[in-house]
C-alpha cells in the first residue's frame, strides 16, 4: 500500500474519509428508521450522531491544514442505503439484517481508517484524531457484533 507523502495526497484521504464518515451518519439514520426494535434506534441514532461529530472534526482538520472539506456523500453509500432499504423489504424489516449492515459499514470505515493512518506524515493532531474516533469506531464494531448474535 503506497504512503502519502504530501499535504495533497493526505488532504485527499481526509477527504475520502469525511465523505465516508457523512456516509456512515446516514446509513445509520437510515438503519434506525428501519429497525423496529426501540432500543435499535435509541443506538443507531446515537451511532448516527456521533459520524456527525466525526465529519465535523475531519472538516475542521481539512481546514486547519489548508484544504478545501468536501460536501458530498459518496454513489457507494448511496448504493449501500439502497440496498439496506431493500434488504429489509425483502426480510420484512429484519433487525438482524439491518444490524448486520451496520456491522460491514463499521468493517469499511475501519478500512479507511487504517489506511490513512498508515501514513508517515500525518499531522500529530490529525493523528491522534483519527486514533481517536479509530477506537470508538472498533468499540461500535464490536457492538454490532455482539448484536448480531442476539437479534
Amino acid at each position: 500500500m503506497e504512503v502519502a507523502n504530501t499535504n495533497s495526497e493526505i488532504l485527499d484521504r481526509l477527504n475520502t474519509l469525511l465523505t465516508r464518515t457523512r456516509d456512515g451518519e446516514r446509513g445509520y439514520q437510515e438503519a434506525a428508521e428501519n429497525v423496529k426494535d426501540t432500543e435499535l434506534k435509541t443506538l443507531f441514532l446515537a451511532q448516527s450522531r456521533q459520524r456527525g461529530e466525526y465529519a465535523t472534526e475531519i472538516d475542521r482538520e481539512i481546514r486547519t491544514l489548508g484544504g478545501d472539506p468536501e460536501t458530498s456523500t459518496s454513489l457507494l453509500a448511496d448504493l449501500h442505503r439502497a440496498w439496506i432499504n431493500i434488504k429489509t423489504s425483502f426480510t420484512g424489516n429484519d433487525d438482524k439484517a439491518v444490524v448486520e449492515e451496520c456491522k460491514r459499514g463499521d468493517g469499511q470505515a475501519l478500512d479507511d481508517y487504517q489506511e490513512i493512518l498508515q501514513s508517515t506524515s500525518l499531522a500529530a493532531s490529525t493523528r491522534e484524531l483519527l486514533l481517536r474516533q479509530k477506537e470508538r469506531i472498533e468499540s461500535a464494531h464490536a457492538s454490532m457484533s455482539r448484536l448480531a448474535q442476539v437479534v
